[in-house]
């Protein structure tokens, strides 16, 4: 059992990852639009070229660990893979990238046909960017653009493990003469089974919640604790490493060895700490080489960058040392105020705030009244489950 000052810690830190997430409105905008891009796209390729296609998201939208930007005139990045079931023989990266160009720019001309908002398309190294200013275009919420990467079947999945074969896919790289191997839906599935015996308490019981079935809950609305941790992880590398884009840890590595040391605990705090201190040990030296593989792909090797600009490595271990630093530091303050003092230069004033109030209104009445409790199974407070003892908060 969980003292009632972890726990609130950790009700706090659950409520920073509530304000850095994507707001449901926004949410429900970009599926619309990549869901209609996605079904205009299948019917131009069977009409145009007879051949299958798919559009699916990777990367933070498909795991669920998208997190609001640091700076206002920053946008959400919404990565998609659009997937065409052409053999490699047949196309080269340049053309399959000019093909989905060529869809994209016609895309575009039928939103403006039917009326429909029309999003800016740029080139980028990767992929195709459409830019949207969204419904809520007075709003910071509402911009965000769609990055299309092109990509069809690899044609050597077998290399990489027989249950990944249905989902590798080789991606376009401008700066690359050979086709990168990728697979977006399988590391989502590998995300995932780190999170398993947490994840299927949590959907069974916001289905409950909801009256709905569990098939009707997209599973990366899911508000798990690893998520959480991926998403204040993050938000803190953002801040502490806003003036140093090029060395700051990247978000792959940061999620891959958060989930690989991952072990299913509820309360959010005392996960997160356990986290930060074994990410270290999660990283591999071999032959004087960084390497943190990819867990669906042992080829990739994420860390492959650290191994050509070293301070990288340095600048990573030492923000670890922060990440625990910070958290301790707040720990250890008494009262609310000095909590709040403590994270704030942290996470963001005004993303502390916002916070520590819905905190105070959910809480303090049961907490004071000795009624609040802590659910079995997520590690949340609410009105049931196992009692808390009754605490004032933070020595207030």
């Amino acid at each position: 059992m969980h003292d009632a000052r972890t726990v609130q810690i950790g009700t706090i830190l659950g409520n920073i990852a509530d304000e850095l997430d994507i707001s449901q409105e926004l949410y429900d905008e970009m599926v619309e639009k990549y869901e209609h891009l996605g079904e205009w796209i299948k019917d131009d390729n069977e009409e145009r070229f007879r051949t299958d296609s798919e559009i699916y998201t990777q990367g933070s939208v498909r795991l669920g660990t998208m997190i609001k930007p640091v700076k206002e005139d920053c946008e959400y990045d919404v990565d998609l893979v659009y997937r065409r079931e052409l053999a490699k023989s047949g196309v080269t990266q340049e053309e399959l990238v000019q093909s989905a160009g060529d869809q994209l720019e016609r895309y575009i001309a039928y939103r403006k046909d039917e009326g429909l908002d029309e999003p800016e398309l740029v080139r980028r190294r990767r992929c195709w960017a459409l830019n949207y200013d969204g419904r809520l275009a007075l709003n910071y919420d509402g911009r965000f653009h769609m990055d299309v990467i092109p990509a069809i079947p690899d044609d050597e999945p077998i290399k990489y493990g027989i249950e990944l074969a249905d989902t590798a896919i080789l991606i376009t790289d401008r700066e690359q003469h050979e086709w990168q191997h990728s697979n977006p839906k399988g590391y989502a599935e590998w995300f995932r089974s780190r999170e398993r015996e947490v994840f299927d308490r949590q959907i069974v019981s916001m289905a409950a919640a909801k009256k709905v079935d569990i098939e009707s809950i997209p599973a990366e609305r899911v508000r798990t604790p690893l998520r959480r941790i991926v998403q204040i992880l993050k938000r803190h590398r953002d801040i502490r490493y806003s003036g140093d884009p090029d060395d700051k840890p990247i978000s792959i590595i940061i999620t891959t060895l958060a989930a690989s040391v991952y072990s299913n605990e509820t309360e959010l705090f005392s996960a997160l700490m356990s986290v930060v201190r074994k990410m270290p040990d999660a990283v591999q030296k071999t032959g004087g080489k960084w390497w943190i593989p990819n867990p669906v792909n042992p080829e990739e090797n994420f860390g492959d960058r650290w191994n050509e600009y070293p301070q990288r490595a340095e600048r990573f271990f030492e923000w670890l040392g922060l990440v625990e630093a910070d958290l301790s530091a707040a720990e250890q303050k008494t009262g609310i105020a000095n909590f709040s003092e403590s994270l704030s230069p942290v996470f963001g004033g005004e993303v502390v705030r916002k916070s520590i109030e819905r905190f105070g209104r959910s809480m303090d009445s049961a907490q004071q009244s000795g009624n609040l409790k802590m659910a079995t199974g997520t590690g949340t407070l609410g009105s049931v489950g196992a009692s808390i003892p009754k605490n004032t908060w933070f020595g207030d």
